[in-house]
């Protein structure tokens, strides 16, 4: 998972530096980057991938800030980063309205600096 959490900071970064940069993909990639990099720490402090339906394992989404929290993996200031970037997720993905590119910057800001906090320092690939 930490691959995939570096990959969507990167494809959220080329999102919103393109000349015409698309807000709505770059916030979902942003979420996608702070969910994955929670799901690493997760299995790194010992709590495994559930398993939601036969053969099909990852964290559901709404309960993660929350489990993370009570594992121990999270501060309460994490968990409403993690929740506030899913919140722009669902937005972008399946609401009508837009989002700004003022708005997903700083969303991409945060995710960053929540990826480093789990993850460390940006590895070169």
């Amino acid at each position: 998972m930490e691959r995939k959490a570096w990959e969507n900071l990167a494809a959220a970064r080329v999102l919103l530096e393109i000349e015409d940069p698309c807000p709505n993909a770059a916030a979902s990639r942003a979420y996608y980057a702070a969910y994955h990099a929670c799901w690493q720490a997760m299995n790194e402090a010992g709590i495994p991938t559930p398993e939601v339906r036969p053969g099909v394992y990852y964290f559901l989404h709404d309960p993660l800030p929350g489990d993370a929290i009570e594992a121990g993996v999270l501060d309460r200031q994490a968990g409403r980063a993690l929740r506030w970037l899913a919140e722009l997720r669902v937005v972008a993905d399946y609401l009508g309205d837009e989002l700004t590119v003022e708005l997903v910057r700083r969303a991409l800001e945060k995710a960053t600096a929540f990826v480093q906090r789990l993850l460390g320092e940006e590895p070169i690939w």
